[in-house]
């Protein structure tokens, strides 16, 4: 949608001061702009005599392009429909400009949220000079009764102003105080849950293993329970209002208890409805299947984005918005998934890698990839606790049969690392071989050692391919033309290894000099994998002299041809079923 679609008309940072300047309650303990655009209204916000403590500015923007400029400014984006907008009974203040068209009935929504605050509004002018609508009427007995208005000409028009209108405002300002007198009392919604699917246009995708009803009655759940929630605190209000009618106790006589008790409603009311969002969000990242096939590491990723996930309503449109995405990085979460076991099996022991000459290279830069051995690799750090192996060792075997299962387009193994140490510890420690649906293992818990033998080359291969191709080490799939030899070379390369590891050692002691101390880190095959990107990078240089002396040796130098730029293409897309 375009702008004049969506009726963004920006704020003028002097009609934005000017809005501020009608607030009396200057305490800004949460604030949120309904119609925030690029968050020009809340450029206009006081600055150095706010409350002592942090302002929350949350924002609720119907174009969701304009989101990243606002989080970019430092507000938290919680919607972005405001007329579905649920919460708003946590906030004390509402400044806000909203669609022309439809000013009264944004005014009203907000006036309605609020549990005690006050609202500030930018509407044309003509919604109060001419109510011919009940929205209208009521908002202009509103203000007759609750707050005040100011006319202004041309309020879209000056040299501040981005886009002009030729349109005369009202700035409203609305007091809404508490209304603890009155009986809050009403019914508690029962049956909310939804028992069946209802139709409608979204079905939810069979990757993530729910139900269609899950959404509705996660939602559904969570509104009876915010009404019930603040029943409650407005209950409280109302015995606390009684109360202090019918006299203060003496030890607190003097002591201000109706204003205390008035700011403790709304940190009860804010506190207690983000902990209910807080656990609505909880329980649809964790009732997920998507979740469960990630990862330690990508579930820890994604766990640390709830942050941000948890500041937006939990609506159905929302919860579906947060699923659909899910689903859409499904394909880089699993790449993540796949370098992280990469990076587990070649990280602790060098002899499980073998170097293979690089895609992305010339003349002037040598580069190398690598590669996990297909016939063992031995992964350390996995001594016995009493009669069992420790729980990281558990799920470090865990994330192996992931992903080994993705790879093999399978939801988990049909036996796996995990089965194998729960239902045989006996027959490894005793030193057995233990067959696995990917692989037959070893272990040795005198030293801590686990041996992998791999039971399908292929799958270990489709790693090294996968991994490969999205660090550029090998041409993408996008490539036709690759030259025969430099699959060659790659499909040799384990043949291979300990004559690149030895002229790995002479290029090392041509580049070190005589008699210089170095330590065994320092070998390329070392350096290569490491973690600073200076050695890191000495290393990728050396092991690719020491491949191209190894290659030029066996013939296979001559036939790859390198353009010497790299290639931009996809890494294939992953089984998201699986």
């Amino acid at each position: 949608m375009s702008e004049q679609e969506f009726q963004f008309y920006p704020t003028s940072e002097q009609l934005s001061k000017r809005a501020w300047a009608k607030f009396k309650d200057r305490s800004f303990s949460r604030v949120i702009d309904p119609s925030a655009g690029n968050g020009d209204l809340l450029a206009g916000a006081p600055q150095g005599n706010w409350s002592r403590h942090a302002v929350t500015v949350d924002c609720i923007e119907i174009d969701a392009s304009k989101h990243p400029l606002l989080r970019e400014k430092g507000h938290a984006v919680v919607g972005m429909d405001f007329m579905a907008f649920e919460g708003g009974e946590i906030y004390s203040h509402v400044i806000m400009n909203p669609p022309f068209a439809h000013g009264a009935r944004h005014v009203l929504k907000a006036w309605d949220m609020l549990w005690e605050g006050e609202v500030v509004a930018i509407i044309n002018a003509q919604t109060l000079k001419n109510p011919f609508s009940q929205e209208r009427c009521r908002l202009a007995e509103l203000i007759d009764q609750h707050g005040s208005v100011e006319w202004i000409e041309d309020a879209f028009k000056g040299d501040d102003v981005v886009r002009e209108a030729d349109v005369e405002v009202a700035l409203v300002h609305l007091v809404k105080p508490a209304e603890c007198a009155k009986d809050w009392i009403g019914p508690i919604i029962d049956n909310m849950r939804v028992d069946h699917n209802k139709e409608q246009g979204f079905e939810l995708p069979f990757e993530l293993a729910l139900p269609n009803s899950f959404v509705e009655n996660q939602c559904a759940g969570f509104r009876q329970a915010v009404r019930a929630m603040r029943e409650a605190v407005k209950m409280n209000a109302v015995a606390g209002h009684y109360a202090s009618r019918v006299g203060t106790t003496m030890a607190r006589y003097g002591q201000g208890e109706e204003d205390v008790r008035q700011q403790d409603i709304r940190a009860q009311m804010t506190s207690r409805y983000e902990d209910l969002k807080d656990r609505a969000w909880t329980s649809v990242l964790r009732s997920t299947d998507t979740l469960a096939k990630l990862s330690a590491k990508v579930q820890r990723q994604a766990e640390a984005q709830f942050a941000d996930i948890k500041k937006l309503e939990f609506t159905e449109s929302n919860v579906y918005g947060f699923l659909l995405g899910l689903v859409q990085s499904q394909p880089e979460m699993q790449i993540e998934m796949a370098c992280d076991v990469f990076d587990q099996i070649t990280r602790y022991h060098t002899d499980n890698t073998v170097f293979y000459r690089g895609w992305v290279s010339n003349n002037q830069h040598r580069t190398c990839g690598m590669r996990i051995k297909v016939t063992r690799f031995i992964i350390p750090g996995h001594k016995a606790n009493y009669s069992d192996i420790q729980w990281d060792s558990y799920r470090q075997l865990a994330d192996f049969d992931k992903v080994f299962a993705m790879l093999d387009g399978k939801a988990k193994p049909d036996f796996g690392l995990v089965d194998a140490f729960k239902k045989h510890f006996k027959d490894l420690s005793a030193g057995d071989r233990i067959s696995t649906s990917y692989f037959d293992i070893r272990y040795y818990p005198g030293v801590g050692t686990i041996h992998f033998f791999a039971r399908s080359k292929e799958t270990v291969d489709r790693l090294n391919r996968l991994v490969g191709r999205h660090r550029q080490w090998l041409p993408p799939e996008t490539r036709t033309q690759v030259p025969k030899t430099f699959w060659v070379q790659y499909e040799k390369a384990e043949k291979l290894d300990a004559e690149v590891r030895k002229a790995a050692t002479q290029v090392w002691d041509e580049e070190r000099g005589p008699g210089r101390y170095y330590s065994r880190w320092d070998h390329p095959a070392n350096s290569f994998m490491s973690g600073d990107r200076e050695r890191s990078a000495q290393g990728h240089a050396l092991m690719g002299q020491a491949i191209d002396r190894v290659l030029e040796k066996h013939g296979l130098l001559d036939g790859i041809e390198w353009d010497g730029s790299p290639d931009s293409g996809t890494v294939p897309q992953l089984l998201l079923a699986a």
